[in-house]
């Protein structure tokens, strides 16, 4: 319990989110709009206590922002894949984020190929 007196769950939640082009298209493999995403994850973010500064109206948008910058380590700009985060008393968590589309191939560690290049 939290010195205001709000109750989070005890134990973490896991939250799958799907981007296409930058835009949340799925939340833990259901198909989502832009609203329906902030939507969802305003309830299940806020619901552990999350705020970010400025933003403590849309704990989701926290979230969300978390997860595209993530995205944005391993997708090289075009920010389409899949961002695992840990939601926990206070926290989001990026847990993993994977793109088919990433020039690494994670199969044989971080081995880049060079014919991209």
């Amino acid at each position: 319990m939290t010195p205001d007196g709000f109750a989070f769950p005890d134990d973490p939640e896991r939250a799958v989110i799907t981007f296409d082009e930058g835009v949340p298209v799925a939340i833990d493999g259901e198909t989502v709009t832009l609203l329906e995403a902030f939507q969802q994850l305003n309830r299940r973010v806020g619901a552990f206590g999350i705020e970010g500064r400025e933003i403590y109206e849309s704990p989701g948008a926290l979230a969300l922002v978390t997860a595209h910058d993530e995205l944005e380590k391993v997708s090289a700009g075009r920010v389409s894949g899949e961002v695992r985060l840990i939601l926990h008393r206070g926290n989001a968590v990026v847990n993993s984020a994977r793109d088919e589309r990433t020039l690494y191939d994670f199969t044989t560690g971080t081995e880049f190929d060079q014919s991209v290049a």
